[in-house]
């Protein structure tokens, strides 16, 4: 849990940053035009006051962030590990394809995943060949958009899984890409390996 919340510190450091610079600069106008301080008093004042704002706000969204994430690993039975903090989740499947379609594959894997339900699904968005895209959901996080990409070549089949939340601007999902990328890697294996009833 250490490990990935260092892991989010160092995803959040830059804003965190910004947020101390903007709040600093913000006082240090406050202080020089409203109060007419002293121009040492009022930088070493706005200094304090920007790197306090900065440091608060990095331990608030890091340590949300890791019980989000702590509690979505636990809910999925998985430990949380460093792994988690990095977007996208991306997990690779190679099996033999057993004289199958990349479509066919493809529908196999989305049978395993609805059969599993585990992650939830919200919604397929596509099913065509050799690709399925759907959006899951955790308990705790955010809905994910999963990709999962299958291509034959020499009679071998691979599997590229992409988690990564539905907002593209999101940072940190509370490891929910990490979490549906781990367990639907385990659906996609037995779908490429000819397992799925």
């Amino acid at each position: 849990m250490i490990k990935y919340w260092s892991a989010v510190v160092r995803q959040v450091a830059p804003v965190a940053g910004l947020t101390a610079l903007m709040v600093g600069a913000a006082t240090l106008t406050a202080l020089l035009v409203g109060d007419g301080a002293p121009w040492a008093s009022a930088l070493i004042q706005s200094t304090l006051v920007g790197l306090t704002c900065g440091v608060l706000f990095a331990l608030i969204v890091t340590t949300a962030d890791t019980v989000t994430a702590v509690r979505t690993a636990a809910h999925y039975g998985l430990s949380l590990k460093p792994a988690a903090a990095r977007l996208p989740g991306i997990r690779t499947v190679a099996a033999d394809a057993q004289g199958a379609t990349a479509f066919q594959l493809a529908d196999s894997a989305l049978h395993a995943i609805k059969k599993a339900q585990t992650p939830a699904i919200s919604e397929v968005l596509d099913l065509s060949h050799g690709s399925v895209s759907l959006i899951c959901k955790t308990p705790y996080g955010p809905e994910i958009r999963v990709s999962i990409d299958i291509t034959i070549t020499d009679g071998k089949a691979r599997a590229v899984l992409t988690c990564q939340p539905i907002s593209s601007w999101k940072r940190l999902d509370g490891g929910s890409s990490w979490v549906i990328a781990d367990t639907l890697q385990h659906c996609v294996q037995a779908a490429l390996n000819g397992s799925v009833l």
